[in-house]
């Protein structure tokens, strides 16, 4: 099993196989188009904005929401996240809540390569799972732990706020880093 995202996935998908974790519907219609990378941009600073928000996702964002309450896990979320991955985090970290659960550590990223291609992009990568996963939330005492090399494709978009956010995170099944 791999666990990642500092165990939120694994609380639904324990290992999703190369599928995103979850089954959420698409998500509904925009009221604005998402923004491609412009022409006086260039390619270089799109994948820069890219890493940044896909280091954010996982060194900050993410752990801060699985420490947050409840009622603003979807706020802490959003500056990174996006449908349908956003409401799919919600929903792994309230089942934690029900099973007396938590999230422990913070996965880091090793290493990754960018494809950005116009308002999407594509993260494939690796972290060190490690010094993460789930941990009972009144004992401590940790239930699971991630693996040093975990490979990860994250799905993100550019929204019409120019905002690159993640849509979807997967684990490519046989994939090594």
């Amino acid at each position: 099993m791999r666990v990642a995202a500092a165990g939120v996935v694994v609380a639904l998908s324990a290992c999703a196989g190369g599928e995103s974790y979850g089954s959420l519907p698409p998500p509904g219609p925009s009221s604005a188009p998402p923004a491609s990378c412009g022409a006086d941009e260039g390619a270089g600073a799109c994948g820069e904005a890219v890493v940044a928000q896909y280091r954010r996702f996982w060194g900050e964002v993410l752990p801060a929401a699985a420490a947050a309450a409840p009622a603003r896990r979807r706020a802490v979320l959003a500056p990174v996240t996006a449908e349908p991955e956003l409401t799919h985090l919600v929903r792994s970290l309230a089942l934690l809540d029900e099973k007396r659960q938590r999230n422990y550590g913070t996965d880091v990223v090793l290493e990754q390569t960018v494809r950005v291609d116009g308002p999407g992009a594509v993260v494939e990568g690796c972290l060190d799972s490690s010094r993460s996963g789930v941990a009972d939330a009144v004992s401590g005492k940790a239930l699971t732990r991630g693996v040093p090399r975990n490979p990860v494709r994250a799905d993100l978009v550019r929204e019409a706020d120019r905002v690159w956010r993640v849509t979807a995170i997967t684990y490519p099944p046989g994939a090594t880093c």
